[in-house]
């Protein structure tokens, strides 16, 4: 069959299917166009309708776009969904439209609020106003940290160990306190005759300090010398009095402690003096005694 065959002949096709009608210029007749493929050997060539619209990918018309084009091609998801390729690792880029302008902003709403657990992993910033002077009015810093009002002949019911508790005030806001350490310990200790650079109360090892909290001091009516007391830290000796400025690390002392008197430093609420790493309190005294009682309060904590 020549190549210039009119391929509806050719192939016996009705005239009436599968055209499309277009007009020419003015000189010529409306003419009917359709779109096939011509296979075969020379001579005995078949002729084949291309689907226009419908059929399946592998005998569908193929367009190929140029390059270069500047026209616009409108993508139709016919109902379905569109896929966009790309290499793995390259995300691809989109960009949507209010039909006018791309949307630079998309708005988010939520039918109800989420919840997240909160947990203490990773780090968290905290931003802080600043400092602020106390007498600032009262709102921002510092940061108030609040009481539990209690009446004056309330009992606070006993929790467990290691559990947490209320702080508590009384109902004017004054913090109900007491002082020390929750393992105040006290030591007693028995004097017939003078001593030099004794230990009180623990011995300290390293990495340990010794609180004192309070220190008593008293001797027997029946005592015939008033003897010199001092009281100090030390690893190895007492500290001596001494004139000015004075002698660091004494805790109590009296020249010449009467027969029936006696001194009292500290209360045990608060604190009287911290020994430094591995120190002991210490007591020298200088002269016989016929009895002395030295009682030493304090707690033992890591340095």
């Amino acid at each position: 069959m020549p190549d210039n065959v009119d391929p509806k002949v050719a192939a016996n096709v009705p005239v009436a299917t599968d055209v499309v009608t277009y007009s020419g210029d003015a000189s010529q007749n409306v003419q009917l166009v359709r779109f096939v493929q011509v296979t075969g050997a020379e001579g005995s060539k078949t002729v084949v309708d291309v689907p226009v619209g419908t059929g399946v990918e592998a005998t569908a018309l193929r367009v190929t776009l140029a390059t270069d084009s500047t026209g616009l091609v409108s993508v139709d998801d016919n109902a379905g969904s569109i896929t966009v390729d790309a290499p793995v690792g390259t995300p691809a880029f989109v960009r949507l439209s209010d039909g006018a302008a791309a949307i630079t902003t998309l708005p988010v709403s939520l039918a109800s609020v989420p919840s997240h657990a909160v947990t203490n992993a990773g780090a968290f910033a905290v931003q802080a106003a600043g400092d602020v002077a106390h007498d600032t009015g009262d709102s921002g810093n510092p940061v108030k940290i609040g009481h539990k009002a209690i009446a004056h002949g309330t009992n606070p019911t006993a929790v467990a160990a290691t559990d947490r508790t209320d702080w508590y005030a009384n109902r004017a806001g004054i913090p109900f306190v007491i002082g020390g350490h929750p393992n105040v310990v006290t030591y007693g200790m028995s004097l017939t005759t003078a001593v030099t650079n004794s230990i009180v109360g623990p011995t300290i090892a390293a990495g340990l300090k010794f609180v004192a909290t309070g220190i008593q001091v008293t001797t027997d009516n029946a005592n015939t010398v008033f003897p010199s007391v001092v009281i100090g830290f030390g690893t190895a000796s007492t500290p001596a009095f001494a004139t000015t400025p004075g002698t660091a690390k004494v805790l109590a002392g009296h020249p010449g402690v009467p027969a029936g008197g006696g001194f009292t430093i500290g209360d045990g609420s608060g604190i009287i003096g911290v020994g430094a790493d591995d120190e002991e309190v210490r007591i020298t005294t200088v002269g016989n005694v016929t009895n002395m009682y030295v009682v030493l309060k304090g707690y033992t904590i890591e340095s």
